[in-house]
């Protein structure tokens, strides 16, 4: 068995990182079209994040690391990829549905 990447008292607090899909409530500002850029950019970090912990894990598994190592990857890299993944597309076409309306709004 190899030793650790980590230790078990540091492998604990790497749960803490799934309070990340929190961020997802920055959606609420989609609706009125505003933070386009810090929205889109957080989604697509979180998103990196999460793949990158899922690797992470399954790295972790391939090279026999014990179980408080890979467990808390694997936790952080679903939650936050999930809700990401799941909620991106809606936050694009939110944004531009707010496009639209503005320029509707415009228009009139």
């Amino acid at each position: 068995m190899n030793d650790g990447w980590f230790s078990m008292e540091f492998s604990q607090n790497l749960k803490w990182f799934s309070l990340l899909s929190l961020l997802s409530l920055m959606s609420l500002s989609v609706r009125r079209g505003r933070h386009r850029t810090p929205v889109l950019f957080i989604w697509t970090t979180m998103l990196t994040l999460g793949v990158l912990c899922l690797g992470a894990c399954a790295t972790a598994l391939a090279l026999g690391q014990p179980g408080h190592v890979f467990r808390p990857l694997l936790v952080v890299g679903v939650v936050v990829t999930v809700v990401f993944a799941a909620t991106f597309a809606l936050i694009r076409r939110g944004y531009q549905e707010a496009e639209l309306r503005k320029t509707i709004a415009r228009d009139i």
